[in-house]
C-alpha cells in the first residue's frame, strides 16, 4: 500500500506544535531556575541563628538604654545604631544598614564559600567597618557555621546608623553576642576607622573612648604613621594568614586604598578580571596576589544581584537568595519566538 504524504498544512501545524512544546519546556526550565530555592536544613539553621542573636541583641539594648528607636529599627535587628555622635565618621544610609542585616546575607556568604570550594579548617580574613554591624554578624556566623578560621579586623569608628552608639560600639555588642553563645569569634585587631583608619576626622572625645574601648576588650589596636602603613600592615596579616579568601565589609579606607579607580569596582565576588579597578589598598594587594575578594558595598545594588531584597523585614526572607537575572533569558526567548513563529497568517482574498 502507498503510504500517505501528509499535506502541508498538517506538516505546518505540526512543525508549530513541536515549536510550542519546545517553548514550554525552555520557559519551565527557566521557571524551576528562577525559582527561589527552599534553604536546605544548615542554611536554614544558620539564618535562625542570625534572628535569634539580633532579637537577643535588640532585647539587651533595651535593657541597657542604648535601644534605637523602633522607626529606625522597625525589625529589632538591634544592630542599628545613632543619626550621629562623637565616633561617626561619614555619612551612612538608614535603609543600608537595614537590608544588612537581613540573615540572608549569611546564606549568600556559605554559598560563596561553597562556590569557592572551602572546607572546615581553611584560613580566610574579615577586615570590616564598625559602618555595618550586620553584614559583620552575618559573615562571621556564616564563617561559623562552615567552620573556617577566620582572622578579624575591625575599624571602631562607624558611619551614621551602624554601630556608632557611645554606649554600643562594636566591641560591645561583640561581647554580648559571645555571652549569649550566638559567636565565638573574638576580634583578632582593632583599627580606630575614620581617616586612614588611624582616626583622622573623629573629634577628640570620641578618640579617646575608642582607645577606651579596644583596652577594656583587651584586642590590640593597630597604629600605623599613615595610610600607606596601615594597608601594609593589614597587607601583612593577610598574607601571614594565609587567607583562603578576603572578605572586604564596608568602606574601610586601607581596604578600599586612596586611588579612585576602586570606585568602579563591582561588589560581591570580584573576578580576576576586574583588578585594574581593585585599587592599592587591601582589596589590590589580594587580587595581585590571587586570594579570591568579596566586596561588600553598594548593599541595594548588590542585594539585586543576588536576590536579597532592599529594606525588608528579615522574616519576609524565608528562601535562599536568588538572583533576578534569570527573568531576562525568559523574556528574550518569547521576543524570539513571537519575531520568527507563524502564528497567524493573512490567506489572499
Amino acid at each position: 500500500m502507498k503510504r500517505q504524504s501528509l499535506s502541508p498544512q498538517t506538516r505546518f501545524s505540526r512543525l508549530n506544535k513541536m515549536k510550542l512544546l519546545l517553548l514550554a519546556l525552555g520557559m519551565a526550565g527557566l521557571w524551576y531556575l528562577a525559582a527561589p530555592a527552599v534553604l536546605s536544613s544548615q542554611e536554614r539553621l544558620l539564618s535562625e541563628r542570625v534572628r535569634s542573636a539580633q532579637l537577643h541583641l535588640s532585647q539587651w539594648r533595651q535593657l541597657s538604654g542604648t535601644a534605637t528607636p523602633v522607626e529606625n529599627d522597625p525589625w529589632l535587628c538591634g544592630l542599628i545604631g545613632l543619626e550621629w555622635s562623637g565616633i561617626t565618621t561619614t555619612l551612612g544610609d538608614l535603609a543600608s544598614k537595614r537590608t544588612a542585616c537581613n540573615p540572608a546575607w549569611a546564606v549568600q556568604f556559605s554559598r560563596w564559600f561553597r562556590e569557592l570550594d572551602l572546607k572546615p579548617g581553611d584560613p580566610i580574613t574579615i577586615y570590616s567597618s564598625g559602618s555595618f554591624p550586620g553584614l559583620l554578624l552575618n559573615a562571621v556566623a556564616a564563617a561559623e557555621t562552615a567552620q573556617l578560621e577566620p582572622l578579624l579586623i575591625v575599624s571602631l569608628g562607624a558611619s551614621t546608623w551602624g554601630a556608632n552608639h557611645p554606649d554600643a560600639p562594636w566591641p560591645v555588642l561583640a561581647t554580648e553576642l559571645r555571652r549569649g553563645g550566638f559567636i565565638r569569634k573574638r576580634a583578632d585587631y582593632y583599627t580606630l576607622g575614620g581617616g586612614a583608619e588611624l582616626g583622622h576626622g573623629l573629634p577628640p572625645e570620641g578618640l579617646a573612648l575608642l582607645h577606651k574601648v579596644a583596652k577594656d576588650s583587651g584586642v590590640e589596636l593597630l597604629m600605623a604613621d599613615d595610610l600607606e602603613g596601615m594597608i601594609a600592615l593589614k597587607a601583612q596579616l593577610l598574607e601571614k594568614h594565609q587567607a583562603r579568601l578576603f572578605i572586604s565589609i564596608g568602606g574601610s579606607q586601607a581596604n578600599l586604598g586612596d586611588a579612585l579607580e576602586v570606585l568602579q569596582l563591582n561588589p560581591g565576588m570580584i573576578s580576576a578580571d576586574q583588578i585594574d579597578h581593585a585599587g592599592n589598598g587591601v582589596i589590590g594587594f589580594a587580587m595581585q596576589n590571587k586570594i579570591p575578594v568579596i566586596h561588600m558595598l553598594n548593599i541595594k545594588s548588590l542585594g539585586a544581584m543576588v536576590g536579597i531584597p532592599y529594606d525588608t523585614a528579615p522574616r519576609d526572607m524565608a528562601t535562599a537568595p536568588v538572583s533576578k537575572w534569570w527573568s531576562f533569558p525568559g523574556v528574550l526567548i518569547i521576543v524570539i519566538v513571537v519575531s520568527i513563529h507563524r502564528r497567524w497568517r493573512l490567506d489572499e482574498m
